[in-house]
């Protein structure tokens, strides 16, 4: 061996021993795992399934706390402050990551240079769904409805610029309909404002309103997909009664602070594909495909996600708040 190459190698052995030794020692306390919704949407329900089973083989408790809020900005603003160590991480979703962008002129966080990204969680089936009590029961009949009553009809969405509230402005731009739209703080409460009367249509995920569906609370007009989803044959895609409509993309995934070591990225990628494709959480899932993936294909779904948003904010024509 040459004696520049002997000179140089001690440092090269001290400058990889940190990373060494961040894969060894983590995690040595409880991982956070911050969902900036309330309890009862889809991402908390998969952040408490994800951290049940990661939690047991770290060898260390991951935590779920939901700091919802302002369009999931509580939330992201707390894990985007957060120390690079791994132990604060973000379900980042459609709406902190991507919609919020385009929604703010100032927002207190970068949605793409301030996070880490380390696996895709689920794209969820994002279906239109109406009171028990409201006198229709397709698509083409919503429509009607809507057009003899305008400005009569209400719809709820997780929060006033979400991705579930882009989807309701899009369907009520292809269908011409004067729908108005009620922000909830959530998509359990819009849901519960659907089954209690309080709005009469509600854009969500699909696993939260298959329960509610099953037990004849709600009615399920469509699912907001390209085509109707496996699960669902029998529940019409809404593109079958409007030709062309395309509703906002709703997902979500996990994320750290900027800068998180490569190494701990690498564990806690590893550790959330296991549980994410482990057979106890699918069988718990209803209309959630797993999105998983390495950091750098989840990073490149990410700014898939940011241009196709773009689209529909112009389509829209939404302006920044």
């Amino acid at each position: 061996m040459e004696l520049s190459t002997l000179r140089i190698l001690p440092f090269a052995i001290l400058a990889f021993a940190p990373l060494q030794l961040y894969s060894q020692a983590y995690p040595a306390k409880a991982v956070r795992l911050v969902v900036p919704n309330p309890p009862g949407g889809s991402s908390d329900l998969l952040a408490r399934l994800v951290a049940q089973k990661v939690g047991e083989t770290l060898g260390q408790p991951m935590v779920v706390e939901n700091r919802a809020g302002a369009d999931s900005i509580i939330g992201a603003e707390l894990v985007a402050r957060s120390a690079p160590d791994g132990y604060t991480l973000l379900v980042g979703n459609a709406s902190a990551n991507v919609a919020n962008l385009f929604l703010y002129k100032s927002l207190p966080y970068d949605p793409v240079k301030d996070f880490t990204p380390i696996t895709g969680g689920g794209e969820s089936v994002t279906c239109l769904v109406v009171s028990a009590a409201l006198p229709v029961n397709s698509v083409k009949e919503l429509i009607d409805y809507a057009k003899r009553n305008p400005g009569k009809l209400s719809y709820g969405s997780s929060g006033a610029n979400g991705a579930y509230y882009m989807s309701g402005e899009a369907f009520k731009a292809a269908t011409g309909t004067d729908i108005v739209h009620v922000p909830y703080k959530g998509l359990g409460p819009a849901m519960t404002g659907v089954v209690r009367g309080e709005i009469g249509v509600a854009f969500t995920a699909a696993t939260v309103a298959i329960p509610q569906v099953r037990a004849g609370k709600v009615k399920m007009l469509a699912v907001l997909e390209g085509k109707r989803y496996s699960k669902l044959p029998d529940i019409p895609a809404a593109v079958e009664a409007v030709p062309g409509f395309r509703a906002a993309a709703i997902w979500n995934g996990f994320f750290g602070p900027a800068s998180v070591p490569a190494p701990i990225v690498t564990r806690l990628n590893q550790e959330l594909l296991k549980a994410l494709h482990s057979p106890e959480l699918i069988a718990k899932l209803d209309a959630l495909e797993i999105i998983g993936g390495t950091p750098e294909e989840f990073a490149a779904y990410v700014k898939g996600q940011v241009e196709a948003f773009g689209r529909i904010v112009k389509l829209v024509g939404m302006q920044p708040q």
